[in-house]
């Protein structure tokens, strides 16, 4: 069959070997089952957080100090008119921003009772990894964020670690962000 002659029956060739080439394709062949969700630096350490745990990613933005909190509070912006509360997670986990400050970003993070906003030395963007990738559990419980870690897993490149932001949030001392007063500073003041 020549191009040049026929190229209306080679059209229609090509559509039925298409046609029976679906037929006879198997859906688990074809579409490998992935695990989404979205990486970033902290600590020193690759993180990756489930897909729907972090809602939004944004620059750093301006924000106003809160007084009497905790110093890992940085203090509230406003996003599109709701006050988000900033956190420098790096450094409640006891270390420090790394990087130039323009790669710094915040996840917003939002649940029934949470809406945050966590400043990391570096977002990643979307990480696609295989479904049964994060089998190990993390064996490194001396660092200060392994109560939120629930897996390792390898994306092919290098190891990561699933950062479950549910754990944090149910942390008593994350949600306990203001200082306390003791009752001689509190006399004193009034």
């Amino acid at each position: 069959m020549k191009i040049e002659k026929q190229p209306l029956d080679l059209l229609r060739h090509i559509a039925t070997a298409s046609k029976e080439a679906i037929k006879t394709r198997t859906a688990n062949n074809d579409l490998k089952k992935d695990w989404s969700g979205i990486g970033f630096s902290l600590c020193g350490q690759k993180m990756v957080a489930p897909m729907g745990q972090v809602v939004e990613i944004i620059n750093a933005p301006k924000y106003t100090f809160i007084p009497r909190t905790k110093k890992w509070v940085l203090g509230l912006a406003n996003i599109r008119g709701r006050m988000l509360p900033i956190y420098d997670i790096e450094h409640y986990f006891g270390s420090k921003l790394a990087g130039n400050r323009a790669r710094h970003r915040v996840l917003i993070i939002e649940s029934e009772h949470v809406y945050a906003g966590l400043l990391v030395s570096h977002v990643f963007g979307l990480k696609h990894f295989p479904i049964n990738s994060f089998k190990q559990a993390y064996s490194n419980s001396d660092e200060a964020f392994a109560s939120c870690i629930d897996s390792t897993g390898n994306d092919g490149h290098s190891e990561w670690l699933r950062f479950q932001i549910p754990l944090l949030t149910q942390t008593p001392e994350f949600m306990d962000a203001g200082l306390q007063i003791s009752s001689h500073t509190a006399a004193s003041a009034a």
